[in-house]
């Protein structure tokens, strides 16, 4: 049987990372696999930043040009759509992970052997009215509307990254769709197993809108509250311009006005060995952002033994600490302040729920994710 995995768009984040470990999937199998990828993709970064081998599968490159930016790869988007639509007759089944997919949807449809991975929440059946969106992005979304086909959404074929973007995605589809949830290196993060220190860790990309702001006054409380003198925060993320430059000065600026500079360390652009070793020596690990669709790091603080401290929304607090069974939800300062409390001041409690957490994070590991893969194969073909 002939596989072929459609990633839609370059990088080195975490699409790419569940496109390549669908890929691994596919080739622990036994199909013969082939990945149609932008030609800016630097396939041996990306396999050894997520520690993903995908020795095996022959790869398709497709792209006209050669610039960043969300028009280059739109441009690159649609080679890649016309090189699908020319080769879709020779595989047996397609997994894809776009619905901007024009003109290969049409082909795809009628063919009825694709698999539709979507990312997050669908909201709308059509395109989103334009007016949604900002200014500045007004013309790209009207190009990506129009090169989209939502016909691929169907009940059978269609599947989501969350319990809670499935529900999003009910009222608008008429149906729930099925769920997927991203795999995780579960294995790999354990092997920096190490032990514990009072530390409070957190990753996402630094600017203001990921709240790195409010676990510093979450942090200060913490230590006023709670009396523990030699705990720490690890703030880590990655950094892409000026801005979010000026925004670790703001948040360095913010500790020193606290009087907890001392106690904060921050980390721009660590590599994924040093985010997990981090992580393992954590004994808690705070997640700020509000309706995340799933949260692929909560899983890996968790694979570490590092205790999860969440809001009370979205992927992290329904599908991966089950609304509190595995770990700790709040919905405002006071609330994130007493759980941490709770995990750093009991040795009692930090290493029940730490062990508690690993065993969790197993259910999101990558072996599940490729039995499931292997469910969806046998449902869809035979």
């Amino acid at each position: 049987m002939k596989a072929l995995v459609y990633w839609a768009l370059s990088g080195i984040g975490g699409i790419q990372r569940f496109d390549a470990l669908l890929t691994k999937a596919l080739l622990d199998l036994g199909l013969e696999t082939h990945a149609l990828i932008p030609a800016s993709m630097d396939i041996k970064g990306l396999e050894a930043y997520h520690g993903v081998s995908i020795d095996g599968v022959r790869i398709i490159k497709y792209g006209i040009v050669k610039c960043k930016g969300p028009y280059c790869d739109l441009l690159n988007n649609i080679e890649g759509n016309i090189v699908l639509s020319n080769l879709m007759n020779k595989y047996d089944i397609i997994f894809i992970d776009t619905l901007s997919i024009a003109p290969a949807g049409r082909q795809l449809i009628k063919r009825r052997n694709y698999v539709c991975y979507v990312h997050g929440p669908i909201t709308t059946k059509k395109p989103r009215p334009l007016l949604t969106y900002k200014p500045n992005r007004l013309f790209l979304h009207a190009l990506l509307n129009l090169i989209s086909d939502y016909r691929l959404i169907s009940p059978e074929r269609v599947f989501t990254n969350s319990l809670y973007s499935a529900i999003l995605s009910k009222d608008v589809l008429g149906y729930t769709p099925k769920v997927l949830h991203p795999p995780v290196d579960v294995s790999r993060v354990m092997k920096y197993s190490s032990g514990k220190e009072p530390i409070i860790s957190m990753l996402a990309r630094f600017g203001s809108a990921k709240g790195q702001d409010f676990a510093l006054m979450v942090f200060k409380e913490l230590i006023h509250k709670c009396n523990i003198n030699d705990v720490k925060l690890y703030l880590m993320g990655s950094i892409n311009n000026v801005t979010d430059i000026r925004y670790i000065k703001y948040l360095l600026d913010l500790a020193e006005r606290m009087g907890v500079k001392n106690r904060i360390r921050i980390f721009i652009n660590p590599s994924i060995n040093d985010v997990y070793k981090i992580l393992n020596k954590s004994m808690a690990f705070i997640h700020v952002k509000p309706h995340e669709h799933f949260g692929i790091v909560v899983v890996e603080a968790m694979a570490a033994g590092a205790v999860p401290i969440v809001h009370k929304s979205g992927g992290p607090w329904l599908d991966i600490i089950s609304m509190g069974k595995y770990g700790y939800g709040y919905s405002n300062k006071e609330e994130a302040v007493e759980a941490l409390c709770k995990v750093l001041t009991s040795n009692k409690e930090f290493t029940k729920m730490s062990n508690l957490v690993r065993e969790r994070a197993k259910e999101f590991s990558y072996e599940r994710f490729r039995d499931k893969i292997s469910n969806i194969i046998n449902t869809i073909i035979y």
